[in-house]
């Protein structure tokens, strides 16, 4: 049983970040059994874990449904990122390994130089580097507190992703240069400025788009 659960939670967060479960979609257990081929225990199992998460919310005699992005997600959610990767890029930057940053960037430059050919919403290199940095600090408990903040950070970035502007991509591109560029130096002043500048400009544009949707 808990395999199942596991598997049945695996695959709903999948829908649920990547965007294939909307927002605000009720979600009834017995067709979601019946599709993933399981009885509704482990479905209701996985919707616990889910509410527990924030992607799905109980709404009373309605039933689950898929959380709404909202404007204060939003604003906690990159609050927490700065306090979070600010302190981790300024550490980050006396102890990385100078040789994979150069990697990635070299890797992040590729990337943006086919982003034409290359869907707008996907999910690309140009994070990898926060979750480089976080991984740089070999601390397992802010491993395990970002990647429950990454589910987060993935759904949004994948929902708003497709109505960035092309000024915006290139703004995104300038200011991970920036990040890579202080990494490399191991200026921590510098990298710490870099990840606060980007996540407050990623921050205040986005909050933007949700103005749009309403």
């Amino acid at each position: 049983m808990k395999n199942k659960k596991a598997a049945v939670y695996e695959t709903l967060k999948k829908r649920i970040i990547n965007g294939e479960l909307a927002p605000g979609l009720a979600i009834n257990e017995n067709e979601f059994a019946k599709g993933l081929k399981v009885s509704k225990t482990p479905v209701r199992e996985a919707l616990r874990q889910l509410e527990r998460d924030g992607l799905v919310e109980n709404i009373p005699r309605r039933g689950s449904a898929v959380t709404h992005i909202s404007f204060q997600d939003i604003r906690e959610i990159f609050t927490l990122r700065e306090i979070i990767e600010c302190g981790a890029a300024k550490r980050a930057a006396t102890i990385c390994d100078v040789k994979e940053v150069q990697a990635k960037k070299k890797e992040f430059e590729q990337f943006f130089s086919k982003r034409d050919e290359i869907e707008k919403s996907v999910w690309g290199v140009e994070e990898d580097i926060h979750q480089f940095i976080i991984k740089c600090l070999n601390n397992q408990k802010l491993n395990e507190t970002y990647s429950g903040l990454l589910n987060h950070i993935k759904r949004i970035r994948i929902h708003f992703g497709c109505h960035f502007s092309s000024k915006r991509h290139d703004q995104i591109f300038s200011e991970h240069i920036e990040i890579f560029d202080a990494l490399i130096e191991g200026n921590a002043d510098r990298v710490e400025n870099a990840v606060q500048v980007h996540l407050r400009n990623a921050g205040a544009y986005i909050l933007g788009l949700t103005g749009k949707e309403r």
